[in-house]
């Protein structure tokens, strides 16, 4: 009995080395980048550090009490946006559905056009920059945090909140 329990003990150890070996800065950032392309506020916003993630999810809810203070505002900045939103979709969204609907909005080159892809890492910190064959060019840093690379910045990130 002994040596199967040391032997899945063994097993899932490697596993485990494995998985976190394989997470780059790199992967981290095609993570980011299909979930835009496929708008998935939740897999997004999975991918933000804790601290982006409590500022969006933060903005959210600023954003749903000022549709109870000044619904006219908050439907004015909504048509801005361009997401086709009203004040009434934000009562029954959540953070992830609204960031899905934001990034419906956002344009990115095709991600197949990438050219080159380039981790600079420092410690627990990494910048990453990805360029396009048209010249486009997409820097993002990020943090190990939670045993994985989060999204603390980058000015496409600007873009959106």
């Amino acid at each position: 009995m002994d040596i199967l329990r040391n032997s899945i003990i063994t097993l899932l150890t490697i596993i485990i080395i494995s998985s976190v070996a394989s997470s780059t800065p790199i992967d981290s950032t095609w993570d980011l980048l299909h979930a835009v392309e496929d708008r998935d506020g939740e897999r997004f916003l999975d991918m933000m550090s804790e601290s982006i993630r409590i500022q969006i999810e933060s903005s959210y809810q600023q954003l749903r009490e000022l549709v109870v203070e000044n619904p006219g505002l908050v439907e004015t900045m909504l048509r801005e946006s361009g997401t086709g939103l009203t004040t009434w979709d934000l009562e029954w969204m959540t953070a992830e559905e609204l960031v899905s609907r934001m990034l419906e909005g956002l344009y990115l080159p095709p991600l197949e056009n990438i050219i080159s892809e380039e981790a600079f890492l420092r410690g627990r910190n990494a910048e990453v920059v990805f360029t396009w064959h048209s010249g486009y060019s997409l820097s993002l840093q990020l943090s190990w945090e939670d045993s994985s690379w989060k999204i603390t910045g980058s000015p496409f990130l600007e873009q959106l909140f």
